[in-house]
């Protein structure tokens, strides 16, 4: 069962789910997305036993970069699929999966 707090933030003040961020260790509200400050180790402990990790959001057709190890849309450059952050091209994806991409990605439909 997850552990219910009340936020911390000014503003907020609503009773949540919060979730910890295991990148930083810290504690976010799950309403506003505001850090709650003075959560003890223990409680902390207790999240990442119950696994009240903030869920990621999974972008469809989402594909890693082999050089800058972005995980993001590519996007249709050229004619060529790109990587959305440092704009090279992904020649690592199949040529199915590229001519999908592009044909999805010249409609302009949100993939």
């Amino acid at each position: 069962m997850p552990l219910s707090l009340q936020c911390s933030n000014k503003g907020c003040g609503k009773i949540n789910q919060p979730y910890i961020d295991m990148t930083d260790g810290k504690v976010y509200c799950s309403e506003c997305d505001g850090e709650m400050t003075n959560i003890t180790p223990f409680i902390k402990n207790q999240m990442k036993m119950n696994k009240q990790f903030k869920q990621k959001k999974q972008t469809p057709f989402a594909v890693e970069c082999k050089r800058c190890r972005n995980n993001d849309k590519p996007l249709l450059v050229n004619g060529e699929v790109v990587c959305a952050k440092c704009k090279k091209p992904l020649d690592h994806l199949s040529a199915p999966f590229k001519m999908m991409l592009k044909e999805n990605l010249k409609k302009g439909s949100d993939i």
